[in-house]
């Protein structure tokens, strides 16, 4: 495991949380849209995505089959047992908890990472979910890549298809999934890859190699970035995020720099040890699911208390991070890792490896 993208994962799920407590404090800032920002944290996911799944299945003989099998042992169980919390919840009426339409529809697209319409907006019942349609959907294609055996044509396969996907999307062919599955977004995927390939081929760099000086330039580099395309938007006063080409050029190539970056100290022997980060690197997943509903809570919580303004926002962050924080801990702990062991180890008596993977987070 590489400590420092474990806790890159920790960071990346506060900036998504960031972005959507700002629907609540956006009323009292400046902008409302001033910490939009924070949807980078998703970018980040989608490049540790590629970069992991490279790496992690470099070295090994794997079929696409057991490749997905594994996948939806990590990522299945915890999203569908949200997912139907979420429906429940909903289908109670309880006006201060109950957020949401449920439909059959909408339930069953939802546990099968099927992107549709909803309220005017492409997402599934747990609003998040709409990031981890287009992790199933990369799966998939990488399953499909697992056939190829050489790690750089591997690498090339990913980035042409993932290209192709792009232009193709230029063509007007109506359908939501069309739509949906062009987006340029889905080139960070492949950027990961990219990025994999190179930390495997490249190796530790030599003695007196300025591997503290790259990665600053790098994480400095990707801070202009971020903040400079959230400054481009302000004053062109588009969208709060980035969307279209612009996305993956701006961000997507910011997130390359980070995890870069991370990997670069990690070589050169400057590891992230804190506990807590590396805790909640661990649990950033289960986070990620459950803290757009305890914002939703802590806001209902908090307009029973306070009247609106700096003091309310304040309460709504301090009710809804921390019970985000301890939510995650206890759903990763005793939900999340116990039935991830139990599906692979019954996953591992089918589908037998020749050889271990590299020890990276997955």
């Amino acid at each position: 495991m590489i400590d420092n993208l474990q806790i890159l994962r920790a960071v990346a799920s506060y900036l998504v949380f960031l972005t959507h407590y700002g629907l609540y404090i956006g009323p009292v800032l400046p902008r409302p849209d001033l910490l939009a920002f924070g949807a980078f944290g998703v970018d980040v996911f989608f490049v540790l995505s590629g970069f992991i799944m490279f790496v992690s299945t470099s070295g090994r003989r794997e079929s696409p089959g057991g490749f997905l099998l594994r996948r939806a042992s990590r990522v299945v169980p915890v999203y569908w047992l949200v997912t139907i919390g979420l429906a429940l919840i909903a289908l109670t009426g309880l006006k201060p908890i109950g957020i949401m339409e449920v439909r059959p529809d909408y339930l069953i697209q939802s546990l099968l990472f099927l992107p549709f319409s909803r309220g005017g907006f492409i997402e599934p019942l747990n609003s998040v979910g709409w990031t981890l349609n287009y992790e199933m959907f990369f799966y998939v294609i990488f399953a499909g890549l697992l056939l190829v055996p050489k790690p750089a044509v591997r690498a090339l396969g990913a980035a042409a298809i993932f290209l192709a996907l792009i232009l193709l999307g230029l063509l007007p062919v109506p359908g939501l999934y069309w739509a949906y599955y062009t987006k340029p977004i889905i080139i960070e995927f492949a950027a990961g890859i990219g990025l994999g390939y190179a930390y495997l081929r490249l190796g530790i760099p030599p003695a007196g190699f300025p591997v503290r000086r790259l990665a600053c330039a790098a994480l400095s580099a990707a801070a202009l970035l971020v903040l400079g395309g959230q400054i481009a938007t302000t004053l062109l006063d588009a969208s709060p995020e980035l969307s279209g080409f612009a996305r993956p050029l701006v961000w997507g190539s910011a997130a390359v720099l980070v995890v870069g970056a991370m990997l670069l100290l990690e070589q050169g022997g400057v590891a992230l040890k804190s506990r807590w980060l590396l805790s909640q690197g661990n649990a950033s997943y289960s986070f990620y699911l459950v803290h757009n509903l305890l914002l939703h809570i802590a806001a209902k919580l908090a307009a029973l208390l306070v009247a609106p303004g700096y003091a309310r926002a304040a309460l709504i962050f301090g009710i809804a991070f921390p019970a985000s924080v301890a939510a995650g801990e206890v759903l990763f702990r005793y939900v999340e890792t116990p039935l991830i062991a139990g599906l692979r180890h019954r996953l591992h008596r089918r589908t037998r490896p020749a050889s271990q993977p590299t020890p990276i987070a997955s």
